[in-house]
């Protein structure tokens, strides 16, 4: 089968793929759902690429837990995947058709992602020194397995990295972020400062907007538009 055709299907058959992965919970249970259709191996050689240039995973499977490293991606992986994984993009029906499956099975998770990453995202300096400084911790084995809990509050609108107001990193916070849960909170808080240490946010952030400006524009434009000012507030 073509990987194009592998792409469609999977689209199609997703809620009914890897049915042993609904005990996992948020982006654990669609990457779960994934890895039964095709393999990080396959995926490398379909692909043409090496997915990671260093780091602790094996050709098999994602290593989560490593004390001491992380997988540093190559960039040209979420380049590949912008040009395979939406195939509605070029399909009006084919979008139509996978409109629901996007609902009910990949939306929080996208939105989750999205503002997890629009709010590092809205402090830069703040973005690139947590980076630094994880790269540091990881390249010193220094890094404590804990060290994500820190952000365990970070959607709340009064978090803060210092006591004092004037040293504090000021974010732009939406009212009603902090409801996330503080599990996947600290997760994607470390998934976003990994990717930034490795410099591939920004290809991976270009794929995640390009799915929710397909699949979920309304949400995507509430949180980019300028002219909805009104709904946020900064600190």
């Amino acid at each position: 089968m073509k990987f194009k055709e592998l792409v469609e299907t999977t689209w199609i058959q997703f809620p009914k793929i890897g049915l042993y992965c609904e005990k996992e919970i948020s982006y654990h249970k669609i990457f779960c759902k994934i890895q039964t259709v095709i393999s990080l191996n396959k995926l490398s050689d379909i692909l043409g690429i090496n997915i990671f240039l260093s780091g602790p995973h094996s050709k098999y499977y994602l290593e989560r837990n490593d004390p001491t490293n992380f997988g540093h991606y190559n960039p040209e992986f979420p380049k590949k995947l912008r040009d395979y994984l939406l195939p509605a993009k070029h399909n009006p029906k084919f979008l139509q058709l996978t409109k629901p499956i996007y609902e009910n099975w990949i939306k929080q998770t996208a939105r989750d992602f999205f503002i997890i990453y629009q709010k590092l995202d809205s402090n830069s300096k703040f973005f690139r020194k947590e980076a630094d400084r994880y790269l540091m911790l990881v390249e010193e084995s220094r890094l404590d397995p804990y060290y994500f809990d820190r952000f365990i509050l970070f959607l709340y609108p009064a978090f803060t990295d210092n006591e004092d107001p004037e040293e504090a990193a000021k974010f732009s916070t939406f009212p009603g972020d902090e409801v996330m849960d503080a599990q996947i909170v600290k997760e994607l808080v470390g998934f976003w400062i990994r990717r930034k240490a490795d410099g591939t946010d920004s290809e991976f952030i270009l794929g995640l907007v390009d799915l929710l400006q397909l699949y979920d524009s309304e949400f995507y434009e509430f949180r980019t538009n300028p002219s909805r000012e009104t709904n946020k507030q900064k600190f």
